[in-house]
């Protein structure tokens, strides 16, 4: 479940201006003890002597009060809103608006407070309820963040995103380019565009949710929705055209132009032109490959593309290795175990998908572990640290490899996976397809 699926309005309340930080958490805690089941006080005190060792405050106005009540029958959340701010350290400089309180049992709290913390990462979440006037506004917009944050836009912004959206569109007609890729979450309007957009070259419009969007026809040629979480300045024209490629949206020999902007900034200002040919040629290099029915071309691109940083980079400042097991995953575990307990053990599926780019840092880091991370054909991480062991004879096994090189050789002849193996000494990486190495750079 989405952890914005957690809330309800009646754990939602609307605090007092100056409340003190005490005060809050009481408030707070009677709006969760009927799931808790414990004493508003009780629950305080669990909260404050948590807040006391150190501050909740997570930044941009957000803070996460909680505490781990083992005896506690349930878990809950309940969401505090201030229009004018409270001071939640004392000598603090910046308002808090944003309370949020948490009391759980048996639960991964590192998990699930990095999932609230994600969440009111995104300026339109955090805008849109500060700017709600009810509970129900509030929860809604939590699902669709941007409805209400609208109308906090400065107008320079919206003459910022007009202006750069023509100078893109006049770009891609002057280079002849295949297509304009407009991504408006940055700003979470549609309001900068005066009129239709132009048909050639189509003007497709790239989110992560349209429902945030106005129904006007602007003329777009189609929409397509990504899925992927957090994508920051730096990565979301290129995790965005891996995506599209995978769609088959582009193609080979295509140049397009994306118009995009930065969340944090509320802004559309920045345009790239990208070379398909010359940026991904790696990618059409990949779809002569055999691979399962089930591995998704994305999938195997976004680990190609990881795999592709261990190698150049390493992992801070030392040679990384690693091997990637994609897709046939029913069959693929039959021939595993794991050699260290598994980090992604569970998790819910769409809190482990390598298309994630919040979880990159996360996979190099386990990279380091011994064994293999192994990948359903959607993405989904299933395990990593993982053993790989088959009944394939030595004998049939190329020549030449090493452990991790010979285990994605016979995993890939036992199934019908692909893997992708990175070496540590050599910094090259291999693909294995049918037990055979069939690509290596």
């Amino acid at each position: 479940m989405e952890i914005e699926q957690r809330f309800s309005t009646d754990r939602i309340m609307f605090l007092e201006s100056n409340l003190a930080k005490e005060d809050c958490i009481v408030a707070l805690s009677r709006l969760v003890q009927p799931q808790v089941g414990l004493p508003p006080q009780e629950i305080a005190d669990a909260v404050r002597r948590r807040e006391a060792q150190i501050s909740t405050y997570v930044g941009h106005g957000v803070a996460l009060p909680h505490a781990r009540m083992e005896w506690a029958p349930s878990w809950s959340i309940a969401l505090g809103v201030s229009r004018d701010g409270m001071q939640w350290d004392t000598g603090a400089e910046e308002h808090t608006y944003i309370v949020v309180l948490i009391v759980y049992a048996e639960l991964d709290q590192i998990q699930l407070l990095s999932s609230i913390a994600r969440l009111f990462s995104n300026p339109l979440v955090r805008e849109s309820v500060i700017a709600s006037e009810t509970p129900e506004e509030v929860l809604a917009a939590l699902k669709r963040p941007g409805a209400r944050a609208r109308a906090t836009l400065e107008p320079a912004a919206l003459r910022v995103a007009g202006s750069t959206a023509e100078h893109a569109f006049a770009l891609a007609k002057d280079t002849s380019s295949r297509a304009v890729l407009l991504h408006p979450d940055g700003l979470g309007t549609l309001e900068f565009l005066e009129r239709r957009v132009p048909s050639t070259p189509p003007v497709f419009l790239i989110t992560r949710d349209a429902e945030i969007y106005d129904s006007i026809d602007y003329g777009f040629a189609d929409v397509i929705q990504l899925p992927f979480r957090g994508l920051r300045r730096s990565n979301v024209i290129e995790m965005s055209l891996l995506f599209i490629l995978s769609k088959g949206v582009l193609e080979k020999g295509d140049t397009v132009i994306s118009v995009f902007g930065d969340s944090e900034a509320r802004s559309l200002d920045s345009i790239v032109y990208t070379d398909i040919d010359r940026e991904f040629a790696v990618f059409f290099q990949l779809q002569s490959i055999r691979r399962p029915r089930d591995l998704q071309e994305v999938v195997f691109s976004r680990v190609i593309q990881i795999a592709s940083e261990l190698a150049e980079e390493g992992r801070e400042g030392k040679p990384a290795g690693t091997l990637f097991v994609l897709g046939d995953y029913q069959r693929v575990v039959r021939h595993t175990q794991q050699l260290v307990i598994n980090p992604f053990h569970g998790y819910d599926d769409d809190e482990c998908n390598i298309l994630d780019p919040i979880l990159e840092e996360t996979v190099k880091e386990f990279s380091r572990i011994d064994g293999a991370f192994v990948i359903s054909g959607d993405g989904v991480i299933h395990s990593a640290g993982t053993y790989v062991r088959t009944e394939v004879p030595f004998s049939d096994i190329p020549s030449g490899l090493g452990a991790r090189h010979a285990a994605a050789a016979t995993i890939t002849a036992v199934t019908s996976a692909v893997a992708v193996a990175v070496s540590e000494s050599t910094k090259r990486i291999s693909i294995f397809s049918n037990g055979e190495r069939v690509m290596v750079w």
